[in-house]
């Protein structure tokens, strides 16, 4: 099954059953009620500035030079279509759970693509692990949406996770105000990640970390001696997990903590869901959530 058809089954069916408040809450953020100055444009009229050498006449507002002799420039402000890009984890510790937990961050990816391209709005894609593997500028197209979507179909894990230098690489290639969503389990170091964040803030980004865990990552639901081998060339780890797993999860929760703290510096939204979450559902807590609240 294609991954559209699978979207639009699993979740998009479904986000159609949750309720109609819901669905006008997924629709309002996803509508790209962003507005920006740009002069010369005329949808809305914002007010008036002096004449510069340069101007275009055009844009002069001849009946204030006809009350006053000044010469006033006419400005407007453009209702712009909300500029997202999609960042999905494809390091090898997405590959967990046999492929349960990647599976998840695509579909999510992809709900989120198609709404925004159905809503008008233009969203792109950046592939990472330790490295930016691919890189789809924004746009609003059927077509450029199929491509996407193949494009996450197709990736696989792999790789060690550093999330840090590829969003501050990533950062450089948008040079307009947008909306960053980044969808991965965040298994990094939380200082330079927060600080890459800050970057992507600075570039004029709004900021959503969507963190996504196996359940037995959550709570490492094992019984006795356990092996564990790791995902990104780590080794090998034998382990009583009983005896570990109240100490393993408060990590897991001292972690989340401090990446979430990161977001929030930087005004980003942190969310997080499991691997075997209702999408639908999590779709609609999640952007119901104004810039800078999330859940916790």
């Amino acid at each position: 099954m294609s991954l559209l058809r699978s979207v639009h089954e699993d979740v998009l069916r479904r986000l159609g059953n949750v309720g109609v408040a819901a669905r006008r809450a997924v629709e309002n953020i996803l509508s790209g009620q962003h507005r920006s100055i740009h002069r010369g444009l005329s949808v809305e009229f914002a007010g008036h500035r002096p004449y510069q050498p340069g101007d275009d006449p055009r844009h002069i507002d001849w009946q204030v030079f006809a009350r006053t002799d000044r010469l006033d420039i006419r400005q407007y402000e453009e209702e712009t279509r909300l500029r997202a890009t999609l960042v999905v984890d494809y390091s090898g510790s997405m590959g967990y759970g046999d492929g349960r937990k990647l599976q998840q961050a695509r579909m999510l990816a992809a709900a989120l693509a198609t709404l925004m391209v159905r809503q008008g709005d233009a969203v792109g894609l950046a592939i990472v692990d330790h490295d930016l593997r691919s890189h789809l500028p924004p746009r609003s197209t059927m077509p450029h949406l199929l491509t996407l979507l193949d494009q996450l179909q197709d990736q696989q894990p792999g790789g060690d996770t550093a999330l840090a230098p590829v969003l501050e690489s990533l950062a450089m290639r948008l040079r307009h105000r947008g909306l960053v969503i980044l969808i991965s389990d965040c298994i990094d170091d939380p200082e330079p990640l927060a600080r890459s964040l800050q970057l992507l803030h600075h570039r004029r980004q709004d900021l959503r970390v969507l963190q996504i865990l196996d359940n037995d990552e959550e709570d490492l639901s094992f019984s006795g001696p356990c092996r564990f081998v790791g995902l990104e060339d780590d080794g090998e780890l034998v382990l009583d997990a009983d005896r570990v797993r109240a100490h393993y999860q408060a990590t897991v929760a001292a972690h989340r903590a401090a990446v979430r703290k990161g977001c929030h510096g930087t005004a980003a939204v942190f969310d997080h869901c499991r691997s075997d979450e209702d999408l639908a559902h999590f779709l609609v807590q999640v952007l119901r959530d104004p810039v800078g609240v999330g859940r916790r």
